[in-house]
């Protein structure tokens, strides 16, 4: 072994590298814009939660004087800390604003909420949740109980004057909620919220390599030197390898929705067809993406430098494991320009609420826009070198 030979072959690979200022580049600035983006997004606070509060409750005189109204006194609770935004509502109110999102979780308060506690020492609390969200629905879920337990531990004194029929109720829990929920219940978990972004993730990832790598050979061996010498346009070339590429990421996508739904059994109350829709448009978005970041890359090596700057802004930034409205103000806009977000919306809507096209249509619509501005970009991009 001659120590000699491999030092020359580490001084050829290292001037190799330095001469590509680009790669240079990448190494030194793409680590530190993705620990930037974590830093900010792991250290970020998420708001507080949208809480409907249904305030129905009469109260009742107290024996001391004036009226004791626990329904008010869970709500002043709930409002004092910085886990909620408390929002009144009437009762017609709350399936409608837990629908469109404005609040994640109502609760209830009857007229004889109180009257009923001080004679059964025990609060039932009425809690309805959007449940989309399994971890927030479970966090929505202890924060309230706590509150009317903190408000129930302010009336130990006010309950010592109720009827002596209350001491049938020694031995209970003195909450006990009763949850219900719009989209999902307690069957979904955490695996069923991520799911959708997981599967949106993989099959933008694999098919923006698959088309990177594919089309970057095809350039590299001459191809398209020789189809740029033919009558075909270039947006021709982008569509044909669009679909040719397009037809294994169907495939690939198709693989990874059916085993994540019949092997790892997530659950899903909408339509099979319509998730493989969103996973497809997404894919040939992916496929787009590639084409176009293949026009910028001499060589493999610099294919796998776009993943930083391509993929991983998406996955912190697109609502994959960072709710979009828990992003700093300033990163928020980003969202909005990213395909992914899109996708992750579509295929949680149908995935988690089971809505149908007429629901997500516009994120659809939205996919298709992408396409066909990443097919013009590519086909303005693409290198026409005629030897």
């Amino acid at each position: 072994m001659s120590t000699r030979r491999i030092l020359t072959l580490a001084r050829r690979v290292i001037r190799q590298v330095i001469r590509d200022h680009r790669t240079v580049a990448l190494i030194v600035f793409a680590p530190l814009l993705i620990l930037t983006l974590g830093a900010i997004l792991f250290r970020s606070k998420p708001g507080p939660i949208p809480l409907g509060v249904v305030n129905e409750d009469r109260g009742i005189a107290s024996p001391v004087g004036g009226t004791i109204d626990l329904g008010q006194r869970v709500t002043e609770e709930l409002a004092a800390g910085d886990t909620f935004t408390v929002v009144a509502l009437s009762g017609q109110e709350v399936e409608d604003r837990l629908r469109d999102g404005t609040v994640q979780g109502a609760i209830v308060f009857p007229g004889e909420f109180t009257a009923e506690f001080l004679k059964d020492r025990q609060a039932v609390l009425d809690l309805r949740l959007e449940g989309s969200n399994p971890a927030r629905s479970m966090a929505i879920s202890a924060q309230v109980t706590q509150a009317a337990m903190r408000s129930l531990a302010s009336l130990a004194g006010a309950a010592m004057g109720a009827p002596a029929s209350a001491q049938a109720g020694e031995g209970k829990l003195p909450v006990m909620l009763q949850a219900t929920y719009l989209f999902g219940g307690e069957e979904f978990d955490t695996m069923d919220y991520v799911a959708p972004v997981y599967v949106a993730f993989l099959a933008m990832f694999f098919v923006f390599l698959l088309a990177c790598v594919a089309f970057l050979r095809e350039r590299s061996q001459g191809t398209m030197e020789r189809l740029a010498a033919t009558p075909a346009t270039r947006a021709e070339i982008v569509l044909g390898y669009m679909l040719g590429l397009g037809l294994f990421a169907v495939i690939q996508v198709a693989v990874i929705l059916f085993f994540t739904v019949w092997v790892l059994e997530i659950h899903h109350l909408g339509s099979l067809g319509l998730m493989l829709l969103v996973i497809v448009l997404l894919a040939i978005v992916g496929v787009d993406m590639g084409i176009l970041a293949s026009a910028f890359a001499r060589n493999e090596f610099q294919v796998i430098q776009f993943i930083p700057l391509v993929i991983i802004p998406q996955v912190l930034l697109a609502g994959t494991f960072f709710a979009v409205p828990d992003l700093p103000a300033y990163l928020r806009p980003f969202a909005y320009f990213m395909p992914l977000y899109y996708a992750n919306q579509a295929l949680r809507d149908v995935m988690l609420k089971g809505w149908g096209l007429a629901e997500i249509w516009p994120n659809l619509a939205i996919l298709a826009g992408y396409i066909g501005v990443l097919v013009i970009l590519s086909a303005l991009m693409m290198r026409r070198e005629v030897a």
